[in-house]
């Protein structure tokens, strides 16, 4: 549909567009929330993430091996995901507050 840009209707259905213009590679928001949460107990690691999900995607003929490019999307995806995360707990909490106005 033309009538939204692709990465609110990605956003809509539950997914994290790689790009906020015509993203390539969307990833869950459940995912992305996971990986957050372990990046919290262990050290963050984008590679191994990356590597790891497209082994598991190939094993179920889901994805095809993109390589860097494919941690690259992750990376950028994890990263303007956590900082939203972040932005909008800042917001909250400021609101919750009364410091917003």
């Amino acid at each position: 549909c033309a009538c939204r840009p692709a990465a609110e209707q990605l956003l809509a259905q539950g997914f994290f567009p790689s790009a906020p213009r015509r993203p390539s590679l969307a990833f869950s928001l459940v995912m992305l929330e996971f990986i957050t949460l372990h990046s919290m107990n262990v050290a963050p690691n984008v590679t191994a993430w990356a590597s790891t999900l497209q082994q598991y995607w190939a094993r179920r003929h889901m994805v095809s091996n993109q390589g860097e490019t494919f941690r690259k999307r992750l990376g950028t995806a994890l990263k303007w995901y956590q900082d939203l995360e972040n932005w909008a707990e800042v917001a909250v909490t400021q609101m919750l507050r009364g410091k917003c106005s």
